[in-house]
This record gives C-alpha cells, sequence and structure tokens, in this order.
C-alpha cells in the first residue's frame, strides 16, 4: 500500500515537472521582448530582484512575478544573463546590473537554482547586503549538489559538494538581511534536497515538488510572499493595470 502511494506521487511529480518545463519553453522566447528599466534616484524605492537559474533566462521566474505584482509588489526587476564562466564573475555582472540600473533605495533579491548562489555570492562578497533587506532562493544548492557529475562544465563544478566555492561561501560572514531559504523533496538537481538549506536564515521544505515545478505552486509562491513581507512599495495595483503587462513591462521592474 505505501510502496503504491509512493508511485503514485512519484508519478504526479514527474508530471508536475513536465508540465512545468513545457511551460518554461514556450515563455523562453518572450525574455527577449525590450525591456524598461526606471533609474530615477529614490531612497523611499524598494525593488523586487529576480535572478534566474542555470540553461534558463528571466522568463523562467515569470509565473512568480506575475503573482507577486498582483500582491502589489509592482517594482520589479529581472534580466537574463549566460550561466557561462564562474559564478564570481555571474555575480559581478549582477552588481554592475544593480548598481546602473536600481540607483535608489533599496533591494529584495529571489534567486532560483544557479541564480541563488550567485546572488549569495554578491551579498556575503561583494557588499550586496548594504543595499539588500530580504533575500530568498529556491532550489539553490547551498552545500552543493551531487548533480554536478552529470555535467561536469567548470561552472557547474564549483556547485560540488565540498568544492573550493562552496568552501569559501561558508567561510564569510552570514548576510546582514533577511535571509530565506526553500527547498522541495523532489528536487532531481539538488542531491540530496535538503542541500537547498542556506547555512543561516529560515528554511522551508515542501514535499511533492520538483526543481522547476517549485516556481509554480501556489504554497511556494505564498512561502515567498511571507519571507518577502509587508510590501514596502504600499501601492495594490488595478488588475486591468496587470493584465496588459504580464508578458513584459509585469516582469520588469515597472516603477510607480
Amino acid at each position: 500500500m505505501r510502496s503504491d502511494y509512493k508511485f503514485k506521487a512519484t508519478r504526479n511529480n514527474a508530471l508536475a515537472e513536465g508540465a512545468s518545463l513545457a511551460l518554461q519553453t514556450l515563455l523562453f522566447p518572450f525574455a527577449y521582448l525590450p525591456s524598461r528599466h526606471e533609474t530615477a534616484r529614490d531612497r523611499e524605492l524598494h525593488t523586487l530582484v529576480f535572478v534566474h537559474g542555470l540553461a534558463a533566462n528571466r522568463a523562467s521566474v515569470y509565473p512568480l512575478q506575475a503573482y507577486l505584482y498582483a500582491q502589489g509588489y509592482t517594482r520589479q526587476y529581472s534580466y537574463s544573463y549566460a550561466t557561462v564562466g564562474s559564478i564570481e564573475k555571474l555575480a559581478l555582472d549582477l552588481k554592475r546590473r544593480l548598481d546602473r540600473d536600481i540607483k535608489g533605495g533599496r533591494i529584495d533579491i529571489i534567486g532560483h537554482s544557479l541564480g541563488g548562489l550567485v546572488s549569495r555570492f554578491y551579498l556575503q562578497a561583494l557588499g550586496g547586503d548594504r543595499r539588500v533587506s530580504r533575500f530568498v532562493t529556491l532550489g539553490t544548492p547551498h552545500q552543493g549538489t551531487h548533480a554536478t557529475a552529470y555535467l561536469p562544465t567548470p561552472l557547474v563544478r564549483q556547485m560540488s559538494p565540498g568544492s573550493p566555492f562552496i568552501r569559501y561561501l561558508e567561510s564569510l560572514p552570514d548576510p546582514n538581511c533577511l535571509c530565506t531559504s526553500i527547498g522541495v523533496e523532489g528536487d532531481a538537481i539538488v542531491l540530496p534536497p535538503q542541500a537547498s538549506q542556506a547555512p543561516f536564515g529560515n528554511y522551508h521544505h515542501f514535499d511533492g515538488l520538483g526543481h522547476t515545478a517549485m516556481l509554480l505552486s501556489p504554497q511556494v509562491l505564498r512561502r515567498v510572499q511571507g519571507a518577502l513581507g509587508p510590501n514596502l512599495e504600499a501601492r495594490r495595483p488595478l488588475l486591468a493595470d496587470l493584465h496588459p503587462r504580464v508578458i513584459d513591462a509585469v516582469l520588469v521592474e515597472s516603477g510607480g
């Protein structure tokens, strides 16, 4: 009986992961639409920054962005980057982008998978926590992942358990901001799934979800919103304002 239950759970998880990957494939081209970035200086601004994972682009986090926009988190920023080189270089690129495109106020960062490690290096090694209030990671291999054996490129090897990069991160002071890491039991990329727990902040773990399916899960989306806390922009848009922006303008910095 228990074996049958486990089989059904595994099958359902695989179907959800497949559907999530199919949706991401459909959304992938929309990441190449022009995006708008405001650069006005204003201390009162509070911007959500989204950093996608390996072999993806900013379209992979569109559903999460749209959900948070509908909850009133209207100032958002996302970008696409080539997942090549090293995590350190990707973090330097993140810093340059934020310094250029978000010149005022505070920042919250949400990173999926590799994007969480890129953001974490920015926070801990590049002084990013001076600007960041809240940091949320989804399916990020904070403790490394044994799945790197299947794609041993230089960048992927940095995410191996006990790698010099992982050890260096562990040697740095904890980020000076509110941190939340989220993992899922059905993650086939972060192995073991519990390696998604950061060595600081709060940790939440969900059953029956996969590495990409977690980005569509209502319970995960609600947990991300809870980790972000009150909407500091203090402005809730009308649903009529949301609809025409779902594909592009909602999913980059939208301003007020």
